[in-house]
């Protein structure tokens, strides 16, 4: 296949085009759910099986762009205690992969999404190097699943760092490195990568973008209403995703 031919039609990559755009500029202005936004627009395009592969590299191209971006905003050692327990996830999770049909996928996005769309907020007096590796297990094996940790990460990161620059640094940080993990790790269970590489770098692109205008609202906007809207947005594509598995399950 040429490079430059793209695996999809032009309303499919219009579709994703905007999903990474907003998907960035959502995650660098209002702090998380922009992963939440990319993965249910590319829900409406793209196979189950083949979504989380190119989420992970896209958002890991995209995550690494911003974590320049913010590199004067990252605390190291959250990042390195984070990753330590990534690699833990990892290893968990890689049994449970290669065993779930496409509705069963479906449905565990759909549910993951809408649950992480609505988790409350909390507070940690005291975070310990433990709790930290911790929340890195967790969202690593979920991460092999559901697609999209950061609103996990965001409210364990807000629950002990006060200054939002670098919640959103350290977020960047720990998603993107996440991220690109997960791809190396689909790609040596055998996803090709070759046909989507284009795609994906005309997506990261994109992205680059929104965090730019992201960074830019990121003192200047009231992001109360907004965080309203993106719940709702993201709840009708999280329950079009439940709603596509019990189709599929049905039809079987």
């Amino acid at each position: 296949m040429d490079f430059f031919t793209l695996p999809i039609n032009n309303l499919d990559l219009i579709i994703l085009i905007i999903s990474c755009f907003m998907g960035s500029l959502i995650t660098t202005s209002v702090g998380a759910g922009g992963g939440l936004f990319v993965i249910a627009g590319m829900s409406m395009v793209l196979p189950a099986a083949t979504l989380l592969s190119i989420h992970a590299l896209t958002q890991a191209g995209a995550g690494l762009v911003r974590s320049f971006i913010f590199r004067k905003y990252i605390i190291f050692k959250v990042f390195l205690l984070f990753l330590i327990g990534t690699l833990i996830g990892y290893s968990l999770s890689i049994h449970f992969l290669i065993t779930l049909p496409e509705y069963k996928m479906k449905f565990i996005l759909g549910l993951g999404i809408i649950i992480l769309n609505f988790l409350p907020t909390f507070q940690i007096k005291e975070v310990t190097n433990v709790m930290i590796i911790f929340v890195g297990v967790i969202t690593g094996f979920l991460t092999m699943f559901i697609g999209a940790m950061g609103p996990i990460v965001i409210l364990f990161l807000g629950s002990f760092i006060k200054n939002r620059q670098y919640i959103v640094g350290t977020l960047a940080w720990c998603i993107s490195f996440q991220n690109l993990g997960k791809s190396i790790i689909f790609g040596n269970l055998g996803f090709d990568y070759s046909a989507w590489i284009f795609l994906i770098i005309i997506l990261i692109l994109v992205s680059y973008l929104g965090t730019i205008i992201g960074k830019k609202l990121l003192d200047k906007s009231n992001d109360i209403l907004f965080r309203k809207i993106l719940k709702v947005v993201i709840l009708i594509l999280g329950s079009k995703l439940i709603f596509d598995s019990i189709n599929i399950y049905l039809s079987l």
